[in-house]
């Protein structure tokens, strides 16, 4: 019996002994489709104000929502009542100077009206005991650069048309929309919103 169980002990021991062959992981291919090319996006000339307005309403069709939910956060609430986040407006007017398409100017007149004009609303409204009932004080009541309620489809964007009314080397009024317009000034080369549409 023990001269079968040895030569099975020592095969077992060999067989335990030898390397497997090295698996080598597959390599893993990316779908090209997932793959975004930088050269495929649209290039626009910073120097033009018309091509700065195309840029900002591609943008603004992407982020409309982003903006108006940024925008709203600065309203708060105390003791039952609206008040000025200072925090969120501070994310506000940061995020506002993130996007690139804002002067200073636009920022700070941002700033000035919800800390001031926006503010003392709110603090008139608490002295006459107006509980948060209804749209607060300083919210668009729709879309400011559409002028309509409803969120503005790819169809609207694709219909604009710019025109210059006004430029200088410094400032220019671009009209969109045959309702709207919009006041840019160009800083290093830059065109940058001015004001909320006129």
């Amino acid at each position: 019996m023990l001269k079968y169980i040895l030569p099975i002990i020592t095969i077992c021991f060999a067989l335990s002994c030898t390397t497997e062959p090295e698996v080598k992981p597959t390599p893993i291919v990316e779908d090209s489709s997932e793959i975004v090319d930088d050269k495929s996006k649209k290039e626009y000339d910073q120097s033009s104000v018309i091509a700065r307005s195309e840029e900002f309403f591609d943008w603004y069709f992407d982020n409309s929502r982003m903006l108006y939910r940024m925008r709203s956060s600065c309203i708060g609430a105390e003791n039952g009542f609206h008040a000025l986040d200072k925090n969120k407006l501070k994310e506000y007017t940061d995020w506002l100077t993130e996007t690139k398409f804002f002067s200073q100017a636009f920022i700070d007149s941002e700033y000035k009206r919800w800390t001031t004009e926006c503010a003392e609303k709110m603090r008139e409204f608490a002295r006459k005991k107006k509980q948060i009932i209804g749209p607060p004080p300083c919210l668009f009541e729709g879309d400011i650069f559409l002028l309509m309620q409803e969120q503005p489809t790819p169809e609207m964007r694709d219909a604009l048309e710019f025109s210059v009314t006004e430029q200088t080397d410094s400032s220019a009024v671009v009209n969109y929309d045959d309702r709207s317009a919009l006041t840019w000034s160009s800083l290093n080369g830059a065109w940058k919103i001015d004001t909320w549409p006129n």
